[in-house]
């Protein structure tokens, strides 16, 4: 089931990312900054990271 949540949840931010680079026709009439988008991207990725460290470290002091 945690791995099957963490499947989905990488494909939908994958999904999420490359659409709008398939919407596109080239950067001269790029509606959004991609710089905006990536860094947007990497920060969530890295708060599910932190989040999901922080889960485990929790329950590995509470099994003890």
């Amino acid at each position: 089931m945690k791995k099957a949540f963490l499947y989905v949840s990488l494909a939908l931010a994958l999904l999420v990312a490359a659409h709008p680079a398939l919407a596109q026709t080239g950067c001269d009439d790029s509606p959004e900054n991609p710089t905006l988008v990536l860094a947007g991207l990497a920060g969530g990725v890295y708060g599910a990271n932190t989040l999901r460290t922080r889960l485990r470290a929790r329950r590995a002091a509470r099994s003890k």
